[in-house]
């Protein structure tokens, strides 16, 4: 489409907009659905996040690996959600090292490479993975491009994750689900730690 646009010296213009793709919502994973197959790669330096079983000289973890360990918690995190982002983090360290405790284990997805993210806290109780090209984000239905959340949300304006936390249990279904798309605040905590027991 071509607009014709107005200066202030009165001069003429066209202007040619997109147009904006359809919006295809972001549809989160819930409590009884299965979730998609993943992969962790270990570089040396972090964890890669992949949708693949990787063959390579590098460590991979699979999920199913994961799984025979006992239950997973999985949780994705951005630190472009402005105010929010470092409490999120923090509780989720706390819960890590619970989790852990109750032979479980975490994995946070990240869409920022997780060397930088150490240097702030102490992410010894997690895997942190770097979900670089938002796959695995996509899988969970956590992220979307046609359907940002800076469309919605007051202060943040790159392409970020849906806060969520999910526990799965070795038949890959998940028990429990938060999903914060309003970004309120995470203190669902002694739920997660309860479907981890269950």
């Amino acid at each position: 489409m071509t607009l014709e646009m107005v200066n202030e010296l009165g001069e003429v213009r066209g202007v040619v907009v997109k147009d904006r793709q359809p919006i295809e919502r972001a549809q989160p994973l819930h409590t009884g659905e299965s979730v998609p197959f993943f992969s962790l790669v270990d570089t040396a330096d972090y964890w890669l996040a992949s949708l693949l079983t990787v063959d390579s000289s590098h460590q991979t973890v699979s999920l199913p690996e994961l799984l025979t360990r006992g239950p997973i918690v999985v949780s994705f995190y951005c630190p472009c959600w402005g105010g929010y982002a470092r409490p999120f983090l923090t509780e989720l360290t706390k819960m890590a090292t619970e989790i852990r405790a109750k032979g479980g284990q975490m994995v946070v997805f990240t869409n920022e490479n997780p060397k930088f993210l150490a240097k702030h806290t102490d992410l010894s109780a997690m895997l942190l993975a770097y979900d670089a090209d938002k796959s695995v984000a996509r899988r969970f239905g956590v992220y979307s491009e046609t359907d940002p959340i800076w469309d919605r949300v007051s202060g943040i304006s790159e392409e970020v994750f849906i806060p969520a936390v999910y526990v799965i249990d070795r038949f890959r279904k998940i028990q429990y689900h938060f999903l914060d798309e309003n970004f309120e605040g995470f203190t669902h905590q002694a739920e997660v730690l309860a479907a981890v027991e269950q």
